[in-house]
This record gives C-alpha cells, structure tokens and sequence, in this order.
C-alpha cells in the first residue's frame, strides 16, 4: 500500500488532508505510516467495531457510520472546542447522530431526528432512505463562532410491500450511515462554502450496559435466604415485576425493569390472604440497590431537562432516555425509586432496576 504522506487514498482515490492521517477520511482504509516507528507499532483497528472513550462519557463508545478511520479518543464533541479558529483539515471532530439503544443494537426512526427521503429498487431488494441534520458547535467565544451543519443519511433494506420507518445495526457492526455533506455556517446562520472543513467522526452515543447488554438472571432463593441476600437495600421488601415477564422495558430513565411493591406476611411470606384469591399469584422478588435515586414521578420531567442540559454542556446532544441513561451512570446510581407514581403505575411507589442480577426470585 502507498504511504500515508501522498495526496490520495490509494483504495478510492480521495484526497487526504495534510499531517500523516491514519485512516482515508471517505472509505476508512488504514494508511501506513511513511517512515518505520522505532517503537513496535500500534495495531491498525478494524473497519467495525471500533471504540473510544471521549471526555464526556464514563463508558467507551462506538464509532460508527463508516467513520472508523481514526482510532483515538481526540475526536472533539460539539461544545468542548477551546480555540478562537475553527477545527480545520487536521482536526476531527465528533458528531451524535439521533439513535436509540435497543436490545442488541441501535435504531433510528422516523419522527426522533430522522425524516424519510423516499425509496429506490423493487422486487425483493427494495431500499429506504433517511436523513438526519446533526449540529456540531465549539465552547461558547471559541471556534470563530462558526457552526457545523452535517446532513448524516442511512439505508433500511426490506422486501416489495414492506415499509421501513427507520433502521437498526448490531453492537460491534458499522452502521449503515455515512456523512452526505457538511457547511459551516457563521453567527448569522450564512453558509460559508470556502470554509475547510474538518474530519468528522460519526459516533453512537455512550451506550451504558443495561439489563439486555448483559448475560444475567436472578437467583432463585428460599423467603429467608432472599431476605439475608437483600440485607443493606435501599429497597426493602417483596416486590412483583410491573409487566408480566422479566423483559427489558424503555421506562421514564431509559432500559430497566420495574417492580412493584408487595405485601408480605409477618415471616417474609405471602399473606395467608393470597390463597384466597383467584387468578395466577404473582412471582416474588427481592431488590438489592445499594445507591439509588429517589425523585417524586411528576417532578422527574423537570429534572430530566436539567440532566439533558447537563449532557448538552459536555457535547452529548442526547435524547430524554439516553441522557437520563448517561447521568445515572455518571454519578453512580444503581437504580430509580419514584414515590407519587400511582398515576402511572397504580402504586404509590415503584422501584426500576438496571440489571437482573439485582434481582432475587423468591421460591415458596
């Protein structure tokens, strides 16, 4: 393979920015470097999969959309940018196309930051197509003032008589997006076309593991030894799943599971009452959280444009489930009790936990 320093990218011939880059910032091909490194060289990473860690995440996260082309953590969110020009050539800057987090994967729909832009094919290869505007911005009185304006688009394939209202990718998989155009626009929202621009990374946002992410069940214990187990909560007491199997849920903090509170007989058991009753009595479960967020339910909304904000201050443009997501990681919450939530959940309290190995099922 040519070296590095030439103008092209010697597999699909687009010119390179100066400075020795590593990746071609169009096809993603790894470039040799143009003189031997004394020391033993760092792995080129593949053309998927690849991860960083950013300033703004605790989490590494994945580059995505055919931009894997440079391996490192220098990519700069929007809003962190420090210097008085604007990122150019050399530089790279990192954007968050509109995503959500679903079991094994990504999504992008229709109606959360992607507008539809028709079809091509037919038969059984037919193709939708989408786009989404995403904005990249320096720190307030940096970057000139200037804003990036970057149109991301993506592909779903289906079938003739099938309609795609959006796309999804696996974990680990480069997602079918790629950077159609970017303009710089100045303070007065001009366009200014002879601008440079810089290299720009697509980025899934911080994606922290949750309930589906992870190989886990609860574990099945007698009433006594669930409770010893539960010892230290700060979810005491028996506890019934909120919907009817132990599935991942998109509640109001993103993925988790929500419980219910139970009433429990004088020894931690059922109630005498509950052999009376008719019907399929429900599955017991003890909680273990050891540091939990506690937020009355009607008063989350207003919280939750405070954590939005928070995230959009170190370049993380997230919506309400992934910033809710982002911020009970960041300060190290293992899981949400709402008080005042009999509106929604017919319980005075309900308690959300993040993964199943929080969990003990309680055998009679």
């Amino acid at each position: 393979m040519p070296s590095a320093h030439e103008s092209t990218c010697p597999q699909c011939g687009a010119a390179l920015p100066p400075g020795g880059p590593r990746f071609c910032i169009t096809c993603g091909a790894p470039l040799l470097p143009h003189a031997p490194d004394p020391d033993p060289p760092t792995p080129l990473l593949p053309a998927t999969g690849a991860t960083v860690k950013l300033a703004n995440a605790r989490v590494p996260q994945e580059v995505i959309g055919g931009t894997v082309r440079l391996p490192d953590s220098g990519a700069t969110p929007p809003g962190l940018w420090q210097g008085d020009e604007p990122p150019g050539p050399t530089d790279v800057v990192a954007i968050y196309p509109p995503l959500r987090a679903v079991r094994g994967g990504w999504s992008g729909l229709v109606g959360r930051g992607w507008q539809p832009t028709g079809h091509s094919g037919q038969g059984s290869d037919i193709i939708y197509h989408f786009r989404a505007l995403v904005r990249w911005f320096p720190a307030p009185g940096c970057g000139a003032g200037l804003t990036l304006e970057v149109e991301v688009i993506a592909n779903s394939r289906a079938v003739e008589g099938r309609e795609r209202r959006g796309f999804r990718f696996g974990l680990r998989r480069d997602g079918p997006m790629r950077v159609a155009r970017a303009t710089w626009f100045d303070a007065r929202a001009r366009p200014l076309p002879g601008q440079p621009l810089p290299q720009i990374q697509i980025m899934a946002p911080p994606r922290i593991p949750r309930v589906s992410d992870l190989d886990e069940a609860p574990l099945a214990l007698d009433a006594r030894s669930a409770a010893e187990w539960a010892m230290g909560s700060q979810a005491q007491g028996a506890y019934r799943l909120y919907r009817d199997t132990l599935m991942q849920e998109h509640t109001p903090v993103g993925r988790g599971i929500t419980l219910v509170p139970l009433r429990e007989g004088r020894e931690g058991g059922r109630p005498w009452w509950h052999r009376l009753l008719p019907g399929v009595i429900p599955q017991r479960f003890r909680v273990r959280l050891e540091q939990p967020f506690t937020c009355d339910l009607e008063e989350w909304p207003q919280r939750l444009e405070t954590i939005r904000a928070e995230a959009r201050s170190l370049g993380l443009d997230l919506d309400p489930a992934q910033a809710a997501e982002w911020w009970l990681d960041r300060y190290g919450y293992d899981g949400v009790v709402f008080t005042g939530a009999r509106k929604r959940y017919a319980a005075a309290r309900v308690v959300i936990v993040f993964r199943r190995s929080q969990l003990a099922r309680i055998v009679d």
